[in-house]
């Protein structure tokens, strides 16, 4: 049994994917949608440190970083939307990326 189907089989009722891949996936397939900020405090819970504010989305996009994982994710707070998410600790992303 490989270690990825033992957490799964200790906790059979929790969905959050086991790595990094799995998370960021989870949230492309829930991108633009509302609700979808709900989804990125649940994979990340307790480790989001807002670093930066850039315009975009509906008005401004929140830059969360997440240390663990080393990520950037751009989220729009007027929508509670999930926009994109970098690798390492980014203060700007491409404003056609989270239009």
């Amino acid at each position: 049994m490989t270690q990825a189907n033992m957490t799964q089989a200790k906790h059979p009722a929790d969905p959050t994917p086991p790595t990094l891949e799995g998370k960021l996936a989870l949230l492309q397939k829930l991108r633009d949608e509302l609700g979808s900020g709900d989804t990125i405090r649940r994979l990340f819970f307790g480790d989001l440190e807002p670093i930066a504010l850039q315009p975009g989305g509906a008005n401004t996009v929140v830059h969360l970083y997440n240390k663990a994982d080393d990520v950037t994710i751009a989220y729009c707070t007027s929508y509670d939307v999930f926009l994109a998410a970098r690798l390492g600790r980014v203060t700007e992303f491409d404003p056609a990326e989270i239009k």
